[in-house]
């Protein structure tokens, strides 16, 4: 594939030129608003356009626009909206295996234009390897997700030295049984001294659950109503190496719970604030979340109940970079109740095992 990036005052000027320069079966692979001038400082705004020619001459492209009608999206509007108001509706070259991944990932939740993305990356990078026939897409489309996927790691202690890590996120998507399998995973398989804070005073049993689990693991632990309790509460902790704070669910729409949760976090001064997000989640409430938590400068995020999830498309296409959206790094998943089994370090290959719905990633329609 012959690929070229054109820059222009607008999107029509860089289209037109398109068509002058490589034809009307050329397709748009990529868009974005740049600005010139000082890191973007004091320019002017131009669009950047990349598009691609096969050397082929079966494929074609329509060049209408393409628009994202992706139901019920919040934070995914704002960072998808400049990428859809100029992307080209070039699905129509795409292979045919290709063509079906797209109704299978739009069908999980992924925004049209996110998909097409996708897919265009993965057919450019399968022709470059000069595979054009029967290429291993899923895996190819596997990479070219994988390029967008940011990976944090697992929290890091030093013996002697305090580390505060506070876990947030909406209600229900169990922060408190992570917290627990990450206390435990530091107690007995890293050695780690670990106490526990738990800001959750709006649920009880939230409360006598994690005291349940600090008495099982013989863990010093704290109970905080007030953000001048904070500091005093974690200092009561002792000589820990790891302090791991439990935060009550908010709603991220929730602008005076927000702001509450972060007045406490101010107090507590963490090292690293992990998001703690639900893979059985829709697109639209993940995006949501990502934006009504944003005050509260999460570091990494925690995917939980990736064992109750048919796909991981959807969340993927929430959390990965674009050039709307930096992106937010992966540090843990879980799968299950057990503690500490159920837990594990975010990788890609798990991330991105389950991509596609069992009926459709089982048969890889590579043979198509």
């Amino acid at each position: 594939m012959h690929i070229r990036t054109f820059r222009a005052a607008s999107l029509q000027d860089a289209l037109e030129e398109i068509r002058q320069q490589m034809g009307t079966d050329a397709s748009v692979l990529h868009t974005r608003q740049v600005r010139d001038g000082w890191m973007g400082w004091l320019g002017r705004t131009y669009v950047e356009v990349t598009a691609g020619l096969r050397d082929s001459t079966h494929t074609s492209t329509s060049d209408s626009l393409h628009e994202d009608r992706t139901e019920g999206s919040t934070l995914g509007d704002e960072h998808e909206s400049p990428r859809r108001s100029m992307f080209m509706h070039s699905s129509s070259m795409l292979a045919g295996p290709l063509q079906a991944y797209r109704e299978q990932l739009i069908e999980a939740g992924v925004a049209a234009s996110t998909a097409d993305r996708w897919l265009q990356a993965t057919e450019s990078f399968a022709a470059g390897l000069g595979e054009s026939h029967g290429p291993p897409w899923m895996e190819h489309l596997q990479r070219s997700i994988t390029r967008e996927l940011r990976l944090a790691g697992p929290i890091r202690t030093q013996p002697g030295s305090k580390h505060i890590v506070a876990l947030v996120g909406p209600t229900g998507v169990g922060k408190t049984t992570t917290i627990a399998k990450l206390a435990a995973g530091f107690r007995i398989e890293e050695r780690r001294r670990v106490g526990l804070v738990t800001i959750d005073t709006f649920r009880i049993a939230a409360v006598q659950q994690l005291e349940a689990y600090a008495e099982i693991m013989d863990l010093p632990m704290e109970v905080v109503e007030k953000p001048a309790q904070m500091q005093p509460a974690i200092e009561r902790l002792g000589d820990v190496d790891l302090v791991l704070i439990d935060t009550a669910g908010r709603s991220p729409a929730s602008d005076a719970r927000i702001d509450q949760l972060v007045e406490l976090l101010q107090m507590a001064q963490p090292d690293e604030t992990h998001l703690v997000m639900a893979a059985t989640s829709s697109v639209a409430t993940l995006r949501s979340v990502l934006r009504g938590f944003a005050p509260a400068r999460p570091t990494a995020a925690i995917l939980t109940k990736l064992d109750e999830a048919t796909s991981t498309a959807g969340v993927l296409s929430a959390i990965t970079a674009s050039d709307q959206f930096p992106g937010i790094p992966m540090s843990y998943i879980t799968h299950g109740q057990q503690v500490p089994d159920d837990i594990q370090v975010a990788n890609a290959e798990t991330l991105l095992s389950r991509l596609m719905p069992n009926t459709l990633q089982s048969q890889h329609l590579d043979a198509a």
